[in-house]
């Protein structure tokens, strides 16, 4: 087992490589004054304590990043494992497991995620009181909160990441207990006198050996005094370190915008949520309603088109069979058949003979007509063929006879091939 102690007030510092991930975050950390005030009209002492900023490491780029170390007196730690990874359900989640304990003060939960399992996740929460979350931050600054002792996992490496961190400053001891790189238990004393930190050191011992844990090293921090603004790249550079071992590290802030933001974050997707699931509803409503409506259409449709095909076989075909796909014009032109106001058009001998033309320079045209309907207007023929190539070339050859060719109620009939209607006009 070794001991490291680490003062700022021994530092020596060249600029080095390793520093590079915190160019322009200034490290800041927390002090506790107490001041006596006293109350004019009863004379009474009060004692109040105020919280204040003290620069540990600055950047001299541009800041943009304000990491604040602070000592919680407050801070535990517990492992979860959920078989969903939704961050809303997770703090739910936690909020029910520390419910039966809200009796002796409220907490906030700031949960980490380790690693994803399927749609499950493991992870733990740190639990802190809100008290202490008053932290002082910088306006427009991008501001975390770090527990003290967080970032200085990479200082346990001999140790394979097991051991204890621990950070000491005028008032505090604060500490976490490592096993391989995974913080298992965290806790402050107040400082008393220069032998805390031993006792405190020794209670792990006892600790590890009781629960049967890795004891491994310890790697003590003095961040007690005063610091010039200047960068300390011995101390960025440990913290680069620790946060490439751990990367969640990064993603750690526990500060009272934190959970400002998480809390407008779930009130967002709550909103959004319902406006979505209203949406939904609205969208499958109307879409249901123009379903109704497309289905009235085609039956309205159907009705006429059958009322039509009725008519016209009633009145005009009896014998016809199947589909008729235009009962207007077929009776148009039954009318003017019957009335004679059809015209002269192309007489029957005629047709007959353009027929029989087409037949003939057309030798290999397997068409078989059931049914030749004539009129001044034009001829109608019913018929079969073997395949649709042979429909359309029986159409292409009426071309040079008509000035319009029209096929029409095309259907596929098993064991005789593609019945069609022909309709030739002058």
């Amino acid at each position: 087992m070794k001991k490291i102690n680490f003062d700022f007030n021994k530092f020596n510092f060249k600029r080095k490589s390793g520093a590079e991930n915190f160019e322009n975050t200034e490290f800041r950390r927390i002090i506790e004054k107490k001041d006596t005030v006293h109350d004019k009209e009863t004379g009474a002492e009060e004692e109040i304590s105020r919280k204040s900023i003290r620069i540990v490491s600055s950047s001299l780029e541009i800041r943009k990043n304000f990491i604040t170390l602070v000592p919680m007196k407050s801070l535990s730690l517990e492992d979860f494992s959920f078989p969903f990874s939704n961050a809303t359900k997770i703090r739910e989640a936690l909020r029910l497991q520390i419910m039966p304990f809200s009796a002796a003060g409220e907490l906030e939960i700031f949960p980490v995620i380790k690693s994803k399992a399927g749609r499950g996740v493991n992870g733990f929460v740190w639990y802190v009181s809100p008290d202490e979350l008053n932290i002082p931050a910088v306006p427009g600054g991008n501001n975390k909160v770090w527990p003290a002792p967080l970032p200085f996992i990479s200082r346990l490496k001999e140790h394979n990441g097991s051991g204890v961190t621990m950070w000491i400053d005028e008032e505090n001891i604060c500490s976490i207990l490592w096993q391989e790189n995974e913080p298992v238990l965290s806790r402050w004393k107040k400082l008393t006198d220069e032998n805390s930190h031993e006792k405190e050191l020794l209670w792990y011992d006892n600790f590890c050996k009781a629960r049967e844990l890795e004891r491994g090293g310890n790697f003590i921090l003095n961040a007690g005094g005063d610091y010039d603004d200047e960068p300390d790249e011995e101390f960025v550079e440990m913290i680069s370190e620790s946060v490439k071992i751990c990367p969640w590290i990064s993603n750690v802030s526990l500060s009272r915008t934190a959970i400002e933001g998480e809390r407008d974050l779930e009130r967002t997707v709550s909103l959004l949520t319902r406006a979505a699931c209203w949406l939904l509803a609205i969208g499958t409503v109307t879409l249901g309603t123009s379903l109704l409506y497309l289905i009235q259409i085609d039956r309205q449709t159907q009705n006429v088109r059958t009322r039509s095909e009725n008519f016209y076989r009633q009145n005009f075909d009896p014998t016809h069979t199947g589909r008729i796909s235009n009962p207007v014009t077929l009776a148009r032109n039954k009318i003017s058949e019957i009335s004679g106001s059809s015209g002269e058009g192309h007489p029957l001998e005629e047709v007959l003979a353009d027929l029989g033309e087409i037949f003939t320079a057309n030798k290999n045209l397997k068409i078989t007509l059931d049914t030749i309907r004539y009129s001044g207007e034009g001829v109608d023929c019913t018929g079969s063929a073997p395949d649709m190539t042979t429909v359309l070339n029986f159409r292409r050859a009426w071309n040079d006879y008509a000035s319009a060719v029209q096929v029409d109620n095309t259907q596929f009939v098993s064991g005789i091939g593609y019945r069609f209607d022909l309709r030739v006009r002058w």
